[in-house]
């Protein structure tokens, strides 16, 4: 019995300590698994900052801290939400290369003489980063509008900015004429500068807050204005800009034909004191010598003076040969 006892124990399978070791590994595994779905890891990008908001089983889903921008691995807790927006300079351009909105977008305002004006428009600006300021920024604006994905961003833009932009522009252009707006730099300016006070004074009415700052902002300095420029306002109707570069065109050639007779009455001016001066006679004796028609010569008193005798050059008559 012995004998049959040790055979039986020889053909047992043997590697049951590797089997062991597989299913130790399998089991952390399984571990590590279940701990990265209970657990969650947040990261931001060098130019996006982030809201942590809970949500999980058994809290609200409150606002928790601010993940910095660059973070890596930040542990938050099982079912939190990370929320990242922007911190670098943005843009919101109507019209033209690289625009927002289409190429041939522009906003349309009136003059103070009734001309319709196309206006394209580029503002620059940051996200303000002051914790309460982000925070309430994402949960009256960016919640609704998703503006921490690239597409909701450009929501919020076309939903905020562009009435605001329209708005401002229709409230200034009607105290300047569409001429000066078209072709006077400093009217330009000046209507400019009036705008984007406007602009400046409605966006923040228009969101609830002061959530944008100027493209010079760090998150560190004061705030700033966001910068707002406008291209030359073009009338909608070309043939506008026609007449006026027609008018311009006879205003000038009117102008040069002023100068040519303001410069004949001079010269006239001048003949009529020269003939006052030297009578008829002379003053036509001493236009002839200035043209060169009448040459003469100063002969000293008592002087010898030997003059050329011009000298006429005859031709011989040649006999033809016969």
């Amino acid at each position: 019995m012995a004998k049959l006892g040790n055979a039986a124990a020889a053909l047992k399978p043997k590697g049951g300590g590797k089997a062991k070791v597989i299913g130790i590994l399998v089991l952390i595994v399984i571990g590590i698994i279940i701990l990265f779905n209970i657990f969650n890891f947040a990261n931001t990008d060098a130019n996006r900052i982030g809201l942590h908001y809970g949500g999980g089983v058994i809290e609200d889903k409150k606002f928790k801290s601010v993940i910095p921008p660059g973070s890596t691995n930040k542990l938050i807790g099982p079912g939190d939400t990370l929320y990242t927006y922007p911190t670098d300079q943005r843009s919101y351009i109507i019209g033209g290369d690289g625009a927002d909105t289409d190429a041939a977008d522009e906003v349309t305002v009136v003059s103070k003489d009734n001309v319709r004006l196309g206006v394209r428009v580029q503002v620059y600006f940051t996200l303000n980063r002051n914790k309460d300021v982000l925070k309430s920024f994402h949960e009256r604006i960016g919640l609704k509008t998703e503006a921490y994905e690239e597409s909701g961003w450009n929501e919020m833009l076309q939903s905020y900015f562009r009435p605001q932009i329209d708005r401002a522009l229709s409230a200034v252009a009607t105290n300047y004429g569409w001429a000066e707006l078209y072709n006077n730099e400093k009217m330009k300016s000046a209507f400019q500068s009036a705008a984007a006070k406007e602009f400046t004074r409605l966006l923040p009415a228009a969101v609830g807050g002061d959530y944008f700052c100027g493209p010079g902002y760090n998150g560190n300095n004061d705030c700033g204005e966001l910068s707002f420029t406008v291209q030359k306002p073009m009338p909608l109707d070309k043939g506008i800009i026609d007449g006026l570069e027609a008018k311009q065109r006879a205003e000038l050639a009117k102008a040069t034909q002023e100068q040519k007779n303001q410069q004949v009455n001079v010269e006239l001016q001048s003949v009529k004191q020269q003939v006052a001066m030297l009578g008829a006679q002379g003053y036509l004796l001493k236009t002839a010598i200035e043209s060169g028609k009448i040459q003469f010569m100063v002969i000293p008193q008592n002087g010898n003076v030997s003059i050329p005798v011009p000298t006429t050059a005859t031709t011989q008559p040649t006999t033809p040969a016969r």
